[in-house]
């Protein structure tokens, strides 16, 4: 399946981090070091608004929170300093300053949101925290203090349906599943390398392994099934995403041509009736994009731009099975 470039979303001055599609496919968060949060609608192309919060440094994680199909849309980022912020839509479809909580005594590396519970969770400082979302919009802890790992805490997963959950660790590679009422280890186990990012996948778990690909392991049990290989020629967390109607995983990687690479981390993907949409977001030489790919031929615009060789590296395409 091949996938052309539809457009490119420029707004961000420094490195994008994070993405965020809303559950209908028709807006887009993105999130960088030059502490913007940006706002586009998916269906325009144009940017809806701009948030720039300096004094919380880059932003580093961020979340739509969905609670029904009734109430208003809303997001939740983390950043740099540690804390949580969360963002309301008003009735002029600007999205409007609800809360800020003291969250983390360092970058908040993931955030996940469980629609069940209407619960928000976090992970930064070698620590994760389950935060209760309440009717004003601010978070309230309901776990204990854990132990703090000497490693980076690299996503957060609510599993069981949002009774549990699963914490992955970076240099550690151990995955951990805590219970959230009541708050407590129920195991640890650890995969086979180290962790860049991860996936929960119904009842398996995607681990980009920062070696030469993907990794699928089964949970609880935590054993590799499958493994999908990618060329990866520069040790950094490389994003990933799946899109299960149409059986594939989408990877962060590197685009290099000629004296010139492009770093593509960040990647998200949306599957409509239209069919798959994937969002991929890079930074090259200070100047970073956005940009928009959905299925169709390839093509390139540029006459002086020569095709990646194999080894290059591109944005990843994975069969998943």
């Amino acid at each position: 399946m091949d996938f052309s470039n539809k457009y490119a979303l420029t707004r961000h001055t420094k490195a994008v981090n994070v993405l965020a599609m809303s559950m209908d496919g028709t807006l887009l968060l993105t999130g960088g070091n030059d502490s913007q949060i940006v706002i586009w609608s998916l269906v325009s192309s144009e940017m809806i608004q701009e948030i720039f919060t300096p004094a919380a440094g880059y932003i580093s994680a961020i979340t739509w929170i969905h609670i029904n199909n009734h109430s208003k849309a809303s997001f939740a980022f983390g950043a740099s300093d540690g804390n949580i912020q969360v963002y309301e839509r008003s009735n002029d479809a600007l999205f409007e300053f609800q809360s800020i909580t003291i969250s983390h005594s360092g970058a908040v590396e993931s955030l996940a949101w469980d629609p069940v519970h209407q619960r928000l969770a976090s992970a930064a400082g070698g620590r994760p925290h389950v935060w209760n979302l309440t009717t004003n919009k601010t978070l309230v802890s309901i776990t204990s203090q854990s132990k703090k790992q000497p490693y980076v805490a690299r996503t957060v997963h609510f599993y069981d349906n949002g009774a549990s959950l699963l914490v992955s660790f970076l240099e550690s590679g151990e995955i951990f599943c805590y219970s959230i009422e009541p708050w407590d280890l129920k195991w640890c186990k650890k995969v086979q390398g180290r962790i860049g990012n991860t996936v929960l996948e119904g009842n398996f778990l995607l681990v980009s392994n920062l070696k030469d690909g993907v990794d699928k392991y089964t949970v609880p049990a935590l054993q590799r099934v499958q493994s999908y290989s990618h060329v990866i020629l520069h040790n950094v967390p490389l994003q990933i995403s799946v899109a299960r109607q149409a059986g594939l995983i989408f990877v962060g990687g590197q685009l290099a041509h000629r004296n010139w690479s492009d770093q593509i981390i960040p990647v998200t993907s949306h599957e409509g009736q239209a069919g798959c949409t994937i969002i991929t977001g890079s930074c090259f030489n200070g100047h970073s994009s956005v940009k928009v790919w959905e299925e169709g031929e390839s093509m390139s615009t540029e006459d002086d731009v020569m095709p990646p060789s194999p080894s290059a590296g591109v944005l990843p395409t994975l069969q998943l099975v």
